[in-house]
């Protein structure tokens, strides 16, 4: 069982990878026989793959329309959201998170901190209550947690991989049920390349696409299982690396119809750089396969201190020289603002979650601590991907932007908005439950009094249009 991951947090320039261990250990359930058929259901469901909604020739103000199904319509607003992952979620953070403006936090749900032996299903009661207590917090202050889920149990390994996408399912059923509050799960992190071997990570003779079509395969029993559990739930599907072959190998494995969000990990240097291009390029693989009006998240992107230095090197050795600590400060403020100013204008994602709101200098650690001249009492880990301190509470001057630059102020100024939406519809399609205005316009339609949501989409359902 792998468990030590490689991380995507690396140097463009360098190539260098990073490495983080994070924990491995744990275990889940046997995924129900009914979960199988809903499954199935849902294939079937999808079967069909009908004709994208041509967005960029449709009035509708900051709102996209998506062809989830033949039957069925998502609207969504397109103005981007910004938020932060964490690794506490004690009060203090939290209040902190909102103090700055955000309202998504990025929170990992280790399975293998849950189910810590192999017997499915079985779990560990302190820290259940513990995730008890987390999620009735973020209810409490109004954080909205996205819960990133990975961790291999015991006995869960690529050579025993179809077993273990079934554990996972009925793993992530039982999690969905237990809390309803939670609306975003993603469904593990970076598996293409890292902290898993699940999907083929660690095996050079398994190829992203084919990895991908692993993935597939798990998000097949783990997407029923979680909407049979939460119908309103919403299913990421893990922060990927790479956004080429492995997205690719989950479409053509049919996934597609198997997750709602795709989500994507941009680091480098510039960071700005994969953050727009990875992005792009993700996307074009997403119009590839038409389904190009589905939302697009991105749940990391940011710098440390040692990715500068790997870079651009020491600050105070460059002509002229430049203080080490401010210019670290610097290019940190610079990337959160460069990315998500930029994605306010592009609206490439719809969701931005930078990593982190505390974390520290995770590259070049040994150069670092010879060669970095910092301020008196500061730590190389005071100028790491953290948006504060390593003390957890003092702010950085990329914290003191969001605080003050307001780049979810539109967003969060109101939840809900109703519109009339327009939408192109060839298939003789017409909303269900709501008014629309159609006999005269079709295959154009303007459906009457959408409620728009910030936080998630609008579905609707569509139906033949009665016979004329």
């Amino acid at each position: 069982m792998n468990t030590t991951g490689k991380s995507s947090r690396q140097a463009i320039p360098s190539r260098a990878p990073l490495t983080r261990r994070e924990v491995c250990a744990g275990s889940a359930a046997v995924l129900a026989a009914t979960w199988t058929g809903a499954a199935q259901a849902n294939d079937s469901a999808h079967s069909s793959a009908p004709p994208p909604i041509p967005n960029e020739r449709l009035l509708n103000p900051d709102v996209a329309v998506y062809r989830r199904a033949v039957n069925e319509l998502w609207v969504y607003d397109t103005r981007p959201e910004a938020g932060v992952g964490a690794h506490q979620m004690d009060e203090a953070t939290l209040g902190l998170i909102r103090g700055a403006g955000m309202r998504l936090v990025r929170h990992t749900m280790y399975w293998n901190l849950i189910e810590t032996t192999e017997t499915p299903g079985k779990y560990d009661p302190t820290a259940l209550a513990e995730w008890d207590a987390k999620v009735a917090r973020c209810t409490r202050m109004g954080i909205v947690p996205v819960v990133v889920v990975h961790g291999n149990p015991p006995g869960v390994d690529f050579a025993h991989r179809q077993e273990g996408y079934r554990r996972f399912a009925r793993f992530m059923g039982d999690m969905a049920a237990r809390y309803p509050a939670v609306r975003f799960w993603e469904l593990w992190n970076e598996m293409d390349q890292a902290f898993t071997d699940l999907f083929g990570n660690g095996h050079a003779d398994v190829p992203l696409r084919e990895r991908g079509g692993m993935y597939a395969e798990m998000l097949k029993l783990a997407y029923p299982a979680i909407k049979a559990a939460n119908p309103r739930a919403w299913v990421l599907t893990g922060g990927m690396t790479d956004w080429n072959d492995f997205p690719r190998g989950i479409y053509a494995a049919g996934g597609g119809a198997f997750f709602d969000f795709l989500n994507l990990h941009t680091y480098g240097v510039p960071v700005l750089y994969g953050f727009v291009g990875r992005g792009l390029a993700l996307y074009a693989v997403m119009k590839e396969f038409g389904d190009e009006g589905r939302p697009l998240w991105n749940t990391e992107f940011g710098i440390d201190a040692g990715n500068v230095v790997n870079a651009w090197g020491i600050p105070h050795t460059r002509k002229p020289p430049e203080e080490d600590g401010a210019s670290f400060d610097a290019v940190h403020l610079a990337t959160w603002r460069d990315c998500l100013t930029d994605n306010a204008r592009r609206r490439l994602y719809v969701k931005a979650l930078g990593y982190q709101f505390v974390a520290g200098n995770e590259t070049a650690r040994e150069r670092m601590a010879k060669e970095a001249k910092l301020p008196t009492g500061r730590t190389q880990d005071d100028y790491g991907f953290g948006l504060v301190r390593a003390d957890g509470h003092t702010p950085r001057p990329a914290y003191d932007w969001l605080k003050t630059g307001g780049i979810n102020a539109a967003v969060l100024k109101g939840d809900e908005r109703t519109l009339d939406i327009e939408l192109y519809i060839p298939d003789n399609m017409v909303p269900a439950g709501h008014k629309y205005d159609y006999d005269w316009r079709a295959p154009w339609v303007q459906i009457k009094g959408v409620k728009v949501n910030t936080l998630e989409p609008t579905v609707i359902r569509l139906q033949p249009a009665p016979a004329r």
